[in-house]
C-alpha cells in the first residue's frame, strides 16, 4: 500500500501540528516507577504542574506496570482498556490536551509475554482482521467520547529497534558478544528465526495498526463525528548505529514502507553523545530525510540525576530548546517517577517527593503559552 493513497484518506495533519505550540508540545512520560499507584494519579500530577501532554502505556499488563496488580488481564482489548475507570479518568483529565499512548493490542500481545506482532506467520486473515478491528474500535471509542473536545490521541509503541534486537539495539550493532548472544537465543525469544523476520513482522503490524485507525476514523465519520482525533506514530530508537553497521533498522527498513501521521524517536542514541544537542539536530535531519516527514515526535529524552548530578536540569533544558527550535511536533520527558535508586530520571523520587526537575518543568509550563 502506498503512503500517498493512505494519506489521501487521512485527515490533514497540518491542522494537528498547527494546534500545538509552547507548553502544548512538551510532554511527560508516565510509565510505572516505584511511587506510581495508577495511570490517573500520574496524569493528574502532570496536569498539576501545568503540563498539557502526557504519555502513558496501555496493554494487557498495565495493572502490573502501574503497581495496581500483578495480573495480565484476560481478554484485554485496547478499547476495553481505555474504558477501565482509572484509564478513562486519565484520558479525560481536563488539563491534558494530548495523550500519547504506548499501545500493545490484546490480539498480538494478550499473554503479556510473546510479541506475536513480530512474527510474519501471525498475520493470517483471521488474526489480521482481529488486529484491525481492535485499533478501529479504539479509534471509534475515542472519537465518540472526545469528538466535541480539543483532545487528540497519538498511538505509538516502545522503541522498535530494541523490540527487535533483544532489548539493546545499540549494543547489538556495536558489541560482538551482545550480538552473538542475541542471535543464539533468537528463535526461543521471538518465535522467529532472525531479526530480518521480525522486521517483516513489524512492517505488517504497523500497517495493520494504520489501517485499523483509518477504519475507525471512517466509522466515526459515518456517524457524523469529527474524524481528526486519533493518530499513529511508530517509534524507533536508533538512527546511526544499526545502519552504519550494515544491520536493518526501523528507520531505514520499516518506516519507508509504513503509513503514519508522525514518527516517534526515542532519542537516547543522540542525547547520550558527547554533544547532545548537536547530535540530536543532525539526527533529526537524517530522520526527516529518510522517513520523508517533518512530523517528528521525540518520544523519550532525559538525563539521570545519578549520572549527571547538578546538570540534569541544564541538559534537559538545552535538549528541549534545541528540539523545539528545530520544529519537532512534541517532545516527551522520561519519566514522571523514579524507578529505583539507579534509575533517577524522575520528576519525583522514590518517595514521591519533587526533584529539581519538577520545579523546572512547573516554571517552564507557567512561562510558555
Amino acid at each position: 500500500m502506498r503512503k500517498t493513497l493512505y494519506l489521501a484518506l487521512m485527515a490533514p495533519l497540518a491542522s494537528a501540528l498547527a494546534a500545538g505550540s509552547g507548553s502544548g508540545q512538551i510532554g511527560i512520560y508516565h510509565w510505572g516507577g516505584q511511587y506510581a499507584h495508577s495511570v490517573s494519579q500520574g496524569v493528574a500530577a502532570i496536569a498539576s504542574l501545568g503540563g498539557q501532554v502526557a504519555r502513558i502505556s496501555l496493554s494487557a499488563r498495565f495493572y502490573r506496570d502501574y503497581n495496581m496488580g500483578p495480573d495480565c488481564l484476560p481478554g484485554f482489548t485496547l478499547s476495553a482498556g481505555a474504558q477501565d475507570p482509572d484509564v478513562a479518568s486519565a484520558l479525560a483529565n481536563p488539563g491534558i490536551n494530548v495523550v500519547i499512548i504506548t499501545a500493545y493490542d490484546g490480539t498480538s500481545y494478550g499473554d503479556c509475554q510473546h510479541s506475536r506482532f513480530l512474527d510474519p506467520a501471525f498475520y493470517t486473515p483471521q488474526n489480521t482482521a482481529a488486529l484491525l478491528r481492535e485499533y478501529s474500535d479504539l479509534t471509534l471509542y475515542l472519537s465518540r467520547m472526545y469528538g466535541r473536545t480539543h483532545k487528540r490521541f497519538v498511538i505509538s509503541d516502545w522503541e522498535g529497534d530494541n523490540s527487535i534486537y533483544c532489548g539493546d539495539a545499540d549494543d547489538f550493532a556495536l558489541v560482538d558478544q551482545v550480538r552473538a548472544n542475541c542471535l543464539s537465543q533468537y528463535q526461543s525469544l521471538y518465535g522467529v528465526a532472525s531479526p530480518a523476520d521480525a522486521i517483516e513482522g513489524l512492517k505488517l503490524w504497523q500497517n495493520a495498526r494504520a489501517l485499523g485507525i483509518l477504519d475507525g476514523r471512517l466509522r466515526a465519520r459515518a456517524e457524523g463525528i469529527e474524524a481528526k482525533r486519533v493518530y499513529l506514530a511508530p517509534e524507533f530508537n536508533i538512527v546511526r548505529a544499526l545502519h552504519d553497521g550494515g544491520f536493518q533498522s526501523v528507520l531505514y527498513d520499516v518506516l519507508p514502507y509504513a503509513t503514519f501521521d508522525y514518527v516517534s524517536y526515542s532519542a537516547w542514541e543522540s542525547i547520550n553523545s558527547a554533544d547532545p544537542t548537536g547530535t540530536l539536530l543532525a539526527d533529526l535531519e537524517t530522520i526527516r530525510n529518510v522517513a520523508g516527514t517533518n512530523a517528528i515526535i521525540i518520544g523519550e529524552t532525559g538525563f539521570s540525576r545519578a549520572d549527571w548530578p547538578g546538570q540534569d536540569v541544564t541538559r534537559t533544558s538545552n535538549v528541549i530548546s534545541a528540539a523545539l527550535d528545530w520544529g519537532v511536533a512534541y517532545i516527551v520527558q522520561w519519566n514522571l517517577y523514579d524507578t529505583d535508586a539507579q534509575d533517577q530520571f524522575g520528576l519525583y523520587d522514590l518517595q514521591g517527593q519533587p526533584t529539581p526537575l519538577a520545579a523546572w518543568f512547573q516554571g517552564l509550563f507557567q512561562r510558555l503559552p
